[in-house]
């Protein structure tokens, strides 16, 4: 593995690295059905993105180009926050339907899926009967 990171130019290296975490991604995002996986790999992708424009404003004799060095910057930020947000989200949809993940398909659809089924998912998924919903803060009971 040294010797392949001591060939490649330095001005390839992030680049080719944030190619293959970009992959990594993808892969996930269209694998996973859970939601916290599928933010966690968008994240993965956002990341090799970063290093691609890390390795482009790096290339050169001269100093690195400010302006992708901002942008990445900027891009991180957004990143941090839209995060935060689609989190915030998956919690919601969680307390209100009890489950964070994504069937694939309409629910009649009767192609037939490798991880999960719906059947194997409600069954697992029912709540207790003498659970009651919590509270929103501020209601009461």
């Amino acid at each position: 593995m040294s010797g392949l990171v001591e060939t490649l130019a330095p001005g390839l290296l992030y680049p080719t690295g944030g190619a293959i975490l970009f992959a990594l991604g993808l892969y996930g995002l269209i694998r996973r059905h859970h939601l916290v996986l599928r933010i966690l790999a968008l994240n993965i992708m956002g990341s090799g993105v970063f290093m691609v424009l890390l390795g482009i404003a790096a290339r050169g004799e001269g100093p690195p180009d400010p302006v992708a060095q901002a942008l990445t910057l900027t891009g991180i930020v957004v990143a941090v926050s839209a995060t935060a947000f689609a989190l915030a989200l998956v919690v919601r949809l969680a307390r209100l339907t009890g489950n964070a993940i994504i069937l694939p398909g309409p629910p009649d659809d009767d192609a037939p899926v490798d991880d999960i089924s719906r059947l194997e998912h409600h069954a697992h998924t029912e709540a207790p009967e003498h659970i009651e919903p919590t509270a929103r803060s501020g209601e009461r009971r």
